[in-house]
């Protein structure tokens, strides 16, 4: 991981924590193009936002899998669409949730063998 980014992960935690969005020390980093970037474990939850979106999610995990509960809502009227999507702890694709139109709410329940997730919030 480059120097620039470690820092940038760095900052946003001490921001988030401070702020209230990440519990557990988890790992967050919000980049110049609006993306929340969360790595999270067992017994964690997270409640990132973004101009014109937010998540929340809560990770659990048992018999050697990792469990994400959550939603992502669209919280302004301009066209575009939150979204959370990531990867998990061995690189697999965990599927994107999108949801579009101000008020739009779309809950998800996923699980992989594991015990770490990438998770990303961002609007296109």
């Amino acid at each position: 991981m480059r120097i620039a980014r470690k820092a940038a992960i760095a900052a946003a935690l001490t921001g988030a924590v401070l702020g209230g969005a990440l519990t557990g020390g988890a790992a967050a980093v919000a980049s110049d193009d609006g993306v929340i970037t969360v790595m999270g474990t067992c017994g964690q939850k997270f409640d990132p936002s973004v101009d014109g979106g937010s998540a929340g999610w809560t990770l659990s995990c048992v018999d050697g899998k990792i469990r994400v509960q959550g939603w992502v809502k669209d919280t302004d009227a301009d066209g575009r669409a939150a979204e959370v999507y990531g990867t998990w702890g061995d690189g697999s694709t965990f599927t994107t949730v999108r949801a579009g139109g101000e008020g739009t709410l779309k809950k998800f329940d996923r699980q992989h063998a594991g015990s770490t997730v990438y998770r990303y919030l961002r609007v296109i």
